[in-house]
């Protein structure tokens, strides 16, 4: 057992400090001796785990009223522009720690003297106090925006998984294997909403993740065939009722209607038809795996690293490829976007400018980033002793080590992994341009010991 008691200088007086306290108990189930003489049972323990956290929720002196500087946009006399600030934020006098109770419960095993080890656990997670802002909006002439407050309530839960096995033959023939598996999930059991979403079970953020991206599903792209009268437009005209964003062509994005104000499709393409359109950036499922072998000198190790259950946003200038502003075209849409005679392509036409249809939240967007990746791969050999006593040396090992060697993922004209984790909105919606890319290496090396 053991407790803390911690203060921090972001909260008021009275609001900054609290206790944390921690319990484990384990429980050696192969010290005993109903157990102690199975003979293929070397170890065999259950453990269990409970505590209290806190994280430094938002940033340092929100309790105070602060101002931000505005540049020269306050006239004072005629023609005078001079410095100005301003108050962005209402202070809250109230915010605090936020709260993370975790309870973990696992066992660990190894067997068949040493040929197998196994580590298994449960945790769940209960976080409360968590920074949100609050539903209801005020007024522009209130002059600042509402102050976050400790009342979001996120609940986490999942299991961990190592195994890890070695075996020498005879002949001096090792093989080795270690490999680990998680799953990972949250749910938001509280959370400023308002009615407008919560009544709609589509666009309802309570017990979903956090960060469940939202948009509109897609139907497919518009093709010619739609543009019954052949003047270039998609409208009434043409038999298709539905209003979505600015004038409709061939080649656009074509959305779901489903739902209106009263629960029922109204014909228009709004707020009102946002639904789930795929996972967080955060992966559900990761895992790795480790074979090894060992030969007369010879040793070679593999390591793969993958996840699932995971999404990608890809919508940032691959929706406006052309746009002079991002200097240059994203080859994949290049390659494969709507014209008359591609129309058959994956990607909406192009423009020249942002076409809001096209730039819309929507699981067009959306791509699975799960993957498995040989991350690394070595192949060494080490000098026979004999060699090494003529030498006078203790030991000589060359090697070969390749890094991001192999990639298998659905996404295939950029690295699924880069983006990974990403939630900020402007990170998370624009991974495509801003995330560096794994690098694929080669290094070859040579260890001397003397």
């Amino acid at each position: 057992a053991s407790g803390r008691y911690d203060g921090h200088y972001y909260f008021a007086p009275g609001e900054r400090w609290a206790f944390f306290p921690a319990f484990s108990v384990g429980w050696r189930l192969s010290e005993e001796n109903f157990i102690k003489n199975i003979s293929f049972i070397n170890n065999l323990k259950i453990r269990a785990s409970w505590g209290k956290s806190g994280n430094l929720a938002g940033t340092a002196y929100q309790y105070l009223s602060g101002y931000e500087l505005y540049g020269n946009s306050y006239a004072f006399g005629a023609g005078n522009m001079v410095q100005g600030a301003y108050n962005p934020l209402e202070a809250n006098p109230n915010i605090t720690w936020e709260m993370a109770t975790k309870t973990n419960i696992g066992f660990e095993a190894t067997l068949w003297n040493h040929l197998l080890t196994i580590e298994a656990d449960y945790f769940f997670e209960k976080r409360t106090g968590m920074l949100i802002p609050p539903a209801v909006t005020v007024p522009i002439e209130y002059g600042l925006d509402l102050a976050d407050e400790n009342e979001g309530i996120m609940d986490s839960y999942g299991v961990e998984f190592t195994v890890g096995s070695r075996y020498q033959f005879e002949n001096g023939l090792q093989f080795g294997f270690n490999g680990n598996f998680s799953f990972a999930k949250n749910k938001m059991r509280q959370v400023f909403e308002t009615d407008a979403t919560y009544n709609n079970p589509n666009r309802r953020i309570t017990d979903r993740p956090y960060n469940t991206p939202f948009g509109y599903e897609s139907l497919g792209l518009f093709q010619e065939s739609d543009d019954i009268n052949g003047d270039g437009l998609i409208n009434s005209a043409d038999g298709y009722n539905v209003i979505q964003y600015g004038d409709l062509h061939p080649g656009d994005i074509k959305y779901a209607d489903l739902s209106g104000p009263d629960g029922v499709p109204d014909g228009k393409i709004d707020a009102d038809d946002e639904t789930v359109i795929g996972n967080t950036a955060y992966p559900y499922i990761s895992y790795g795996f480790t074979p090894t072998v060992a030969w007369k000198g010879f040793d070679m190790s593999l390591f793969f690293q993958g996840s699932a259950l995971v999404s990608l946003r890809t919508n940032s200038f691959q929706t406006v490829p052309f746009n002079n502003n991002d200097a240059n075209t994203d080859y994949e849409y290049f390659n494969d976007h709507w014209t008359p005679k591609t129309q058959d392509a994956t990607y909406p036409r192009a423009n020249s400018a942002p076409y809001a249809n096209n730039t819309r939240e929507t699981d067009f967007w959306m791509r699975d980033a799960g993957f498995i990746r040989l991350k690394t791969a070595t192949l060494g050999y080490t000098l026979p002793t004999n060699v090494m006593e003529f030498l006078k040396i203790q030991s000589v090992r060359l090697y070969v080590t390749g890094q991001n060697i192999l990639t298998f993922s659905k996404i295939k004209y950029m690295d699924p992994e880069t983006a990974h984790g990403e939630e900020d909105d402007d990170e998370y919606n624009n991974a495509d341009i801003q995330s560096y890319p794994n690098q694929y290496s080669v290094i070859f090396g040579l260890d001397v010991t003397f």
